[in-house]
């Protein structure tokens, strides 16, 4: 039995949850039951930026109301807490949600109980280097800066901006060359976020339980380019190459799909596993393979 949730923080996203009826509805449901509960909107990365921390004091559980983008984005803003969170699935597959809103009443008798078990997700640190100008002309830049630390549940990837060409992408494993890749990108997700990005970009399915980095190339000019399983101790760097005269000189280092950093010929992503962690409630003890059989729709 873990702890009776009590407080609650619930974080909907109104495109899905129109007129937060769904919001309300859970609510008054908590407050029917003797609880306490608040609610956020989570549409974007701004509205969850500026939620107050004292939103965060005594909360038992973070309950959000979407789908997989809005944990997404809720992943980032609790980042740090240690709080744990449930999905109320109004999207359509919903991979990391658990309950679906006709089912709020059980998830709280549930919850309110402490029948349920949390589980850890692993997710990925990236930090990115931008090169630093010389100061001479035509000089070679050798010197790197680190600009930004960003975590991702998902994955992190390295891809082409705007313009309809491929990128090259220099594959470094723990400080040795692995490979230099041209395509739209380059994908490195983990367990969690093998169903995401990962598999539409054809990269295999991975146990959510599991500690490991998945390299997905994204559209790659070669057939000979798989994806590629690494352990979690690994430590991955993707540096953008200028390996034609005309390739494309700029790219975008993206965490989620949603925090962006734009990207020049030299500078890199950096990527490992994070000590950070994604604490999900569960309420089932079903495998991941039954709840892939139920998402899929395979039989």
């Amino acid at each position: 039995m873990k702890k009776a949730c009590e407080n609650f923080l619930i974080v909907t996203n109104t495109k899905k949850d129109h007129e937060m009826k769904s919001a309300n509805k859970l609510k008054e449901l908590i407050e029917a039951l003797g609880a306490r509960a608040s609610v956020v909107i989570g549409d974007s990365e701004e509205h969850l930026t500026h939620i107050d921390a004292d939103k965060f004091e005594n909360v038992d559980c973070v309950v959000v109301m979407g789908g997989d983008g809005t944990i997404l984005r809720v992943s980032h803003a609790i980042e740090g807490t240690g709080l744990p969170m449930i999905g109320v699935n109004l999207g359509t597959v919903g991979f990391l949600t658990e309950v679906g809103p006709d089912d709020m009443e059980r998830m709280l008798d549930r919850l309110m109980n402490g029948d349920y078990s949390i589980e850890e997700r692993m997710m990925l640190k990236g930090r990115v280097f931008k090169k630093i100008a010389s100061g001479a002309d035509n000089a070679p830049c050798e010197k790197r800066q680190e600009v930004a630390v960003i975590n991702a549940l998902n994955d992190i990837v390295l891809a082409r901006e705007d313009a309809l060409q491929l990128i090259s992408v220099k594959i470094s494993l723990n400080g040795s060359y692995f490979d230099t890749t041209e395509a739209d990108g380059i994908l490195i997700s983990t367990p969690t976020g093998s169903t995401g990005y990962n598999l539409s970009a054809g990269g295999p399915i991975v146990n959510p339980g599991t500690k490991l980095l998945v390299l997905t190339p994204i559209s790659p000019y070669s057939l000979t380019r798989r994806s590629i399983v690494f352990g979690a101790e690994d430590k991955i760097t993707l540096e953008l190459m200028r390996k034609r005269k005309n390739s494309e000189p700029s790219g975008l280092a993206s965490f989620d799909g949603y925090r962006n950093v734009p990207m020049q010929i030299g500078d890199y992503v950096e990527v490992s596993a994070s000590d950070e962690k994604l604490r999900l409630i569960k309420l089932e003890d079903q495998s991941v393979y039954q709840v892939l059989q139920k998402k899929l729709g395979m039989r």
